[in-house]
């Protein structure tokens, strides 16, 4: 069974037709059956009736009549008399069953006497003991077809008994029986027209509107927001108030979406234009071609959480590497971002020392923001050769990678992340490293992204895309373990940083 047959099948519209359909059938089938039944008694019982009555008469207009046993002038009084009664055959036999006359004298009639009605001439023959409660003829009414077998005793001219038997019709039963026929049909008929009207009024009156709604309802679920029921409303009933209420939400949530719309519209240029002051905050990697950067920066929305920012200072030999991860994303992390680059802009001109950075950039994120706000950090300072240093502040830990022997050194974290409280102190710690050593800093969006056969990215799967693209520039490995990401995530959560340099000589 296909998906319209079923539709069809769970539809309230074929429910009630069907349901009014056997109701209709049952409705017809009763009335008349009753209309029958009580026009079949009264016919019964009028059969009865005449069949009696025209036996009695029968019986007084022929006792007159005497016949002699031969087809002469008394026979043919007898047969007219009881032809106008629309008897036209019949059979005059004796006792012993032979027959005297008949009528007509020869074709179909009866050629022989039965036993049944032999027997039944004892009832009523008039030369045997105790006639007194004979009965004067016999009647057997055939109900089925509303026919009468009659048999009669007379006398001949000489005195001998003889039995009149006929079977016979009465008219006006047989013609009432066609009428009633005709009327039991006209009455089926009419049931059936007349609940054909009465369906085509229903449907016109409640599922025609109904239909309409139906449709409207199912073009504002795509999307036709300007769908609307359209009949002419004169009914004023429950439907038509029914369809004026849908209009008048239709609308209602016209009016909202487009509300909605526009000042989703506004929002999105606002966001663009947060997304291109944003931008403004982040450095360019052109004074930094001796670390090789590798980047990537792909906010989850227009605006993102996440920040990174290069410093140098060539006359010191010293260069920083900055990433964060405001808490949440979004335009509010996205203004905690801004803070924090305002701050550590301002800090760092002040002051080159990497530890003293994060502690005031806590400080700052603290008091500022009240602890509504927090976010995680690291710090990588290179100012003496053959040295790297980090402040991880609650951040993803960073890894540094020697390529030569895919030796993996992973920093994790020496405190809180920033914002936490104004006075929490971080540590400074120190790695050797060697030229063309690999520095990995991430954000969580990398590994707590979840894939599709279940679990989360993980930083064990980053790493290893890592090393498995180590021979190739630190541009590439980011497009790789981005690739990767991009094949296995099931949905992106956060926003996603990846910076990749190397250890210059």
């Amino acid at each position: 069974m296909n998906k319209s047959k079923i539709k069809t099948t769970n539809s309230l519209r074929f429910k009630i037709g069907l349901f009014y359909s056997l109701l209709a059938l049952l409705n017809i089938i009763f009335f008349t059956v009753m209309i029958f039944e009580n026009q079949s008694d009264l016919l019964l019982k009028n059969f009865q009736f005449q069949s009696e009555n025209l036996a009695n008469t029968i019986l007084a207009d022929i006792q007159t009549i005497g016949l002699s046993g031969e087809r002469d002038e008394s026979f043919e009084v007898f047969r007219k008399t009881l032809k106008l009664y629309e008897i036209n055959k019949f059979t005059i036999f004796d006792v012993d069953g032979k027959i005297v006359l008949s009528e007509p004298e020869s074709g179909p009639g009866v050629k022989e006497i039965t036993e049944s009605v032999l027997k039944k001439t004892k009832e009523v023959s008039s030369d045997k003991e105790g006639n007194l409660f004979k009965a004067r003829y016999s009647l057997d009414l055939n109900e089925s077809d509303f026919t009468v077998d009659f048999l009669l005793p007379i006398r001949l001219s000489d005195n001998k008994e003889v039995f009149l038997f006929t079977h016979f019709n009465i008219s006006s039963i047989q013609d009432r029986l066609k009428q009633l026929y005709i009327q039991v049909g006209y009455a089926v008929l009419w049931g059936i027209v007349f609940h054909i009207i009465f369906a085509i009024l229903v449907y016109r009156a409640i599922f025609k509107r109904v239909g309409s709604l139906e449709i409207a309802s199912k073009d504002m679920a795509t999307g036709n927001l300007q769908s609307r029921v359209t009949w002419d409303f004169k009914s004023n009933d429950e439907l038509d108030s029914l369809g004026k209420s849908f209009n008048l939400m239709a609308e209602e949530i016209q009016n909202k979406v487009t509300t909605i719309t526009r000042l989703n519209e506004e929002i999105n240029q606002e966001l663009q234009i947060g997304k291109e002051v944003q931008e403004l905050f982040l450095p360019s990697v052109k004074k930094y071609k001796k670390f090789n950067i590798g980047k990537l920066y792909r906010p989850m929305r227009e605006v993102s959480g996440d920040l990174y920012q290069y410093f140098q200072f060539p006359e010191q030999n010293y260069y920083g590497f900055f990433l964060a991860d405001a808490s949440g994303h979004g335009v509010s992390a996205a203004l905690v971002t801004v803070v924090m680059a305002m701050s550590l802009q301002a800090i760092m001109k002040e002051n080159h020392s990497a530890i003293e950075a994060i502690n005031q950039l806590g400080e700052v994120i603290a008091n500022r923001l009240q602890a509504s706000f927090f976010a995680t950090g690291v710090f990588v300072v290179f100012e003496e050769p053959g040295v790297v240093k980090f402040v991880n502040a609650g951040h993803n830990a960073p890894f540094i990678i020697r390529p030569s022997t895919k030796q993996i050194t992973y920093v994790d974290s020496s405190g809180p992340p920033l914002g936490m409280g104004d006075d929490i102190q971080y540590s400074l710690e120190s790695f050797p490293v060697l030229p063309g050593d690999k520095i990995i800093l991430y954000t969580d969006g990398v590994v707590e992204t979840p894939i599709k056969e279940g679990g989360l990215f993980g930083l064990e799967r980053f790493t290893e895309v890592v090393l498995d693209n180590i021979h190739l520039s630190n541009a590439e490995i980011v497009e790789k373990a981005m690739a990767l990401l991009e094949e296995k995530h099931e949905e992106y959560k956060d926003d996603v940083t990846m910076i990749v340099l190397d250890v210059p000589e």
